[in-house]
C-alpha cells in the first residue's frame, strides 16, 4: 500500500503519512488497498483523501460454501453460516430446517434449488467500503465534519472541512482524480 500526502508541509505531510499507514492497519485494510493520495490545506481546514482500492475477494455465493444433496444443504465453509440462513429464512421461510451445524434442510423444487444455488450470500466489496469509510473518518481530523464525496470506478474519494465544501474544492478533487486515474500522482 503506497500512502502520498501534500500539501501540509513536510511535518504535516510525514505525520498523515504515518497516521494512514497505521489506521489501514489497525483495521486490516493494507492488503486490500492499493494506495492513498491525501492533499492538506490547514490555511482553508479542507482535506481531501482518495483511496483506491485493490484486491477484493469475489463473492461467496451458496454453491461456494455448500454441497447440495436431496432438498438438504450440507456446509463446506462455516464462516458465512449466519448470513446463509438469514437468506434462507428470509426466501424460504418455514421450508428451512436446521438439522445440524453443518447440515440443512429445504422443502424447495429442483428449479428454485438451482436459482438458490447461485444466490450471493456475501459480498466483500460491500463490507470493504464501509470498513475503508470508517478508516478515512479516523484519518481526518476530528472537526472536518462536513463532507462530501466525489464518485468514481475503484476509488473512494471524500473531501472533508470545517466549513461548507466550496466548488474550488470539488473541482480540485476531481482534477486529482484524473491525475489519479493516468497515474501522475
Amino acid at each position: 500500500m503506497e500512502v502520498k500526502v501534500e500539501g501540509g508541509g513536510e511535518f504535516c505531510d510525514a505525520s498523515y503519512e504515518k497516521i494512514c499507514m497505521s489506521t489501514l492497519r489497525d483495521i486490516s485494510l493494507e492488503s486490500n488497498i492499493d494506495s492513498v493520495y491525501m492533499n492538506c490545506n490547514a490555511a482553508e481546514h479542507v482535506f481531501i483523501i482518495s483511496v483506491k482500492i485493490g484486491r477484493v475477494q469475489s463473492p461467496i455465493t451458496v454453491s461456494d460454501m455448500t454441497i447440495k444433496g436431496d432438498e438438504r444443504l450440507t456446509v463446506t465453509t462455516e464462516t458465512y453460516v449466519p448470513k446463509l440462513l438469514d437468506l434462507l429464512w428470509d426466501r424460504y421461510g418455514e421450508k428451512v430446517e436446521q438439522i445440524s451445524r453443518l447440515e440443512i434442510a429445504l422443502k424447495i423444487d429442483d428449479d428454485e434449488m438451482r436459482k438458490l444455488m447461485s444466490q450471493v450470500v456475501y459480498d466483500p466489496r460491500v463490507d470493504l467500503n464501509t470498513r475503508i469509510l470508517d478508516g478515512i473518518d479516523r484519518i481526518l481530523p476530528e472537526g472536518a465534519r462536513v463532507r462530501h464525496p466525489i464518485r468514481s470506478t475503484g476509488r473512494i474519494t471524500i473531501i472533508a472541512s470545517e466549513n461548507p465544501i466550496k466548488e474550488e474544492w470539488k473541482e480540485k478533487a476531481k482534477a486529482m482524480l484524473s491525475k489519479m486515474t493516468k497515474g501522475d500522482l
